[in-house]
């Protein structure tokens, strides 16, 4: 079906010819079309300007922004069109090609300059202007929404102007324009996390240091509830993860962030103890665990596993009450997500029953999730969000965890504050993570903790971390002059990094291949799918199976599972990450090299299936149990080897068979929605890591190619970092540019204050 082009109106026409051109999506164009024509039918003839600032205001939301930010935009002076063009262009990631940057300028030409042309343009009836205060009293009723999930069905003008509160005199009025929906989420979420913030719990200073020295301190049988922990000589750093489980019993909402290997997951193990330990009944506090996607709650389970079975020196009432915490589940699942519609089963008016929620990878979670989350949350209930704000945020709209964390470096607690930490952790703070005195100190801040201390990499890897992190180009030109040269297909166990730009796709064959020692690749991976155990012979139809044919198809079956384990565990040894999905260097590029090695190495490479095709999930699929991002392979059935199924590894709450967590497998015919995922893009890979990463960026990523997507895909490396490129200086381009999701959350958020910093 042809896009209407409405001759009669040039301006629409033009729309419509980017979005054939690919410059916009469809539903940018009909959107700014739809907007025309509800204006010209309100007998208000639209201005100019509206179309193209509506087709903008969609193409912004579509990539991750929940509004136009047009302070960002307007420009007094004429002098500065070409700064408008970078910047937007950066925000629609449009192409850099000469056409593309031609449409591009006319953009531009076509929107408001000055702030006073902004206002003019949005005189509307579709345009609502709002007036509201930097953030939600404590009575404010947030903005009604059965599920935030859905569209808002309301009467209302669709679009509203938030005209926000100067941060100084000198400063213009902050402009930012909503699509409705959008506008109300934003209320959703700064409404739901500051009650939480300010709804503070009274506990005694006393069991609660004691308890925290019990997990912290020395592993002895927890104190009498009276008893006062012997005082020890405050470190001059602070221990961290002590001090975010003491700020996470204080108040109904915690945030814990901090980058890989800082102890995110030991510290909620920890306080999970701590909330049981304090509880009158422990076996009667109900905690749930959380995460985005199924491979990330399924981390999550595996790793708080590991960190309760080092609490051995619990009392025992505690120990069972922990491990009767039920496995994580994704937040789709825990809300009741159901197949056909959009709709949650909880929600405001059918709260989640529990006491504690704890979720994980918090940075993966988009702005209509946490409103939907934080709507289904009972009012008594606590909320512990964990992740680390430096990686990129979620694919659909919004930065929450960003913008909650907007501080975080800075720590800013209150005396108040200040003052509990000392009597509970027996650590005083220094004045550079307290909050200054002229003025009051942020409400957030109070709920706030960052883990600064990684003990996961190689310090290779470590330290390139920080250094993405930080921005310093001189640090990143100092410490590549110390990596190994990359003049071996096989680098030395030791190191940690491999560096090459520019290569070409022959390097990048070489490191998909790897090796057998501690540099894995797919070469291994293909070794064990090709090293399967012999078939059984079918059982002869003359009758019943003899009870030797039965113990010999379990030991089959032993046989198989086992396989399928080992071709699994090397699956996740190895991936490839890409910033982008097309061209050489990218997802499609990168799978179809690996296709070519696996059909070199002997596996029956074919379009469409084959075993050994590793594939991810791209939909959600409750009537299976798998979701979007889980990763599994093909291999032939245990009952007939013609018949291929995908393995998936077990799910988080996963009942245990005789020989541990069952494997998931389905029918290659009911996997309708997946993709090859030998390489995936860096944003796929949220919540996994690899025992090996290679990391592959693309001269022509352009605006993706961002210092968040480079901190993330390092970071999921856990011990050995592969990093190709055709072009030289594409890394320190990347850390030059920042992510920035426009969005009025962090203000909603960060101008409410302490009431207790006079306290």
């Amino acid at each position: 079906m042809p896009d209407p082009l409405p001759p009669a109106h040039t301006d629409l026409a033009q729309l419509w010819q980017w979005a054939q051109q690919g410059w916009l999506a469809r539903i940018d164009a009909a959107f700014a079309q739809w907007v025309f024509e509800q204006a010209a039918s309100a007998n208000a003839p639209p201005h100019p300007s509206l179309p193209y600032i509506a087709a903008v205001l969609s193409a912004l939301q579509t990539r991750g922004h929940s509004c136009l930010p047009i302070d960002r935009l307007s420009h007094e002076h004429p002098g500065h069109e070409r700064h408008l063009r970078q910047r937007l262009g950066d925000m629609l990631s449009w192409p850099l090609d000469e056409p593309a940057q031609a449409a591009l300028h006319t953009l531009c030409s076509h929107l408001p300059a000055s702030h006073a042309d902004w206002l003019a343009a949005l005189q509307s009836p579709l345009v609502e202007a709002i007036d509201i205060p930097a953030h939600l009293p404590s009575d404010a009723a947030p903005p009604s929404a059965a599920n935030p999930l859905l569209a808002l069905d309301t009467p209302a003008p669709p679009l509203v102007l938030h005209l926000g509160k100067p941060p100084h005199a000198s400063a213009p009025q902050p402009l930012r324009l909503y699509l409705r929906r959008y506008h109300d989420l934003e209320q959703t979420v700064a409404h739901g996390l500051l009650e939480r913030a300010r709804h503070t719990v009274a506990l005694a200073h006393a069991p609660v240091a004691a308890t925290l020295a019990m997990l912290f301190d020395h592993p002895t049988p927890a104190p009498q509830a009276t008893a006062r922990p012997a005082r020890r000589p405050a470190p001059a750093t602070p221990n961290w993860q002590k001090t975010a489980c003491a700020l996470g019993l204080r108040r109904h909402l915690s945030v814990i962030t901090g980058g890989p290997g800082t102890g995110k997951t030991y510290t909620a193990a920890r306080l999970m103890a701590a909330a049981l330990a304090l509880a009158p009944d422990p076996a009667a506090v109900r905690i749930r665990l959380a995460a985005p996607t199924g491979k990330a709650a399924a981390r999550l389970s595996e790793s708080l596993q590991q960190a309760l079975a080092a609490l051995e020196h619990l009392p025992p009432a505690l120990r069972q009450a922990l491990a009767h915490i039920p496995p994580a589940r994704t937040l789709h699942a825990l809300l009741g997500a159901r197949p056909g519609t959009r709709a949650l089963q909880h929600h405001a008016g059918n709260p989640l029953a529990l006491d504690w929620l704890f979720v994980d990878e918090a940075s993966m979670v988009d702005l209509p999730m946490m409103a939907a989350l934080l709507q289904a949350l009972p009012a008594s209930a606590r909320l512990v969000l964990l992740g680390d704000k430096d990686q990129l945020a979620s694919v659909e709209a919004g930065a929450v965890l960003g913008d909650i964390c907007e501080h975080a470096e800075q720590g800013q607690y209150s005396p108040a504050t200040a003052r509990y930490l000392h009597a509970t952790c027996g650590q005083s703070l220094p004045e550079q993570w307290t909050a200054p005195p002229i003025a009051p100190p942020p409400l957030l801040a109070q709920a706030t903790a960052m883990l600064r201390e990684s003990r996961r990499f190689g310090s290779d890897i470590g330290q390139l971390a920080r250094i993405v992190q930080s921005g310093d180009e001189h640090a990143l030109a100092q410490a590549l002059h110390h990596v190994p040269p990359p003049t071996q297909a096989a680098p030395d166990a030791a190191a940690a990094v491999w560096w090459k730009e520019p290569a070409n796709l022959d390097d990048a064959l070489q490191r998909i291949q790897g090796g057998s020692g501690p540099w894995p690749g797919y070469g291994a991976l293909a070794d064990a799918v090709r090293d399967a155990p012999a078939w059984p012979q079918p059982p002869a139809r003359n009758g019943d199976a003899t009870q030797e044919q039965g113990q010999g198809q379990q030991h089959w079956q032993h046989q198989h599972t086992a396989w399928v384990w080992r071709v699994l565990e090397q699956l996740a040894r190895f991936r490839i990450l890409c910033a982008t999905r097309s061209g050489p260097w990218g997802v499609e590029g990168m799978n179809a090299l690996v296709l070519q090695h696996l059909a070199a190495a002997g596996l029956p490479v074919k379009p469409g299936w084959f075993a050994g095709r590793a594939v991810m999930v791209t939909r959600n699929d409750a009537h299976l149990g798998i979701f979007n991002g889980d990763v599994g392979i093909a291999l032939p059935a245990a009952h007939d080897r013609r018949q291929l199924r995908v393995y998936f590894p077990p799910a988080a709450q996963a009942e245990a068979g005789p020989d541990g967590p069952r494997l998931r497998s389905f029918s290659v015919s009911r996997m309708q929605h997946v993709e090859t995922a030998f390489a995936m893009t860096v944003h796929k890979s949220q919540g996994s890591e690899f025992e090996h990463v290679l990391l592959c960026l693309s001269a022509h990523t352009g605006p993706l190619l961002t210092r968040e997507l480079l901190y993330t895909g390092l970071t999921r490396a856990r011990a050995h970092l592969s990093y190709l490129a055709p072009a030289t200086g594409l890394w320190p381009q990347a850390m030059r540019r920042r992510t920035q999701r426009a969005s009025g959350l962090a203000e909603l958020l960060h101008r409410a204050t302490d009431d207790e910093s006079n306290a």
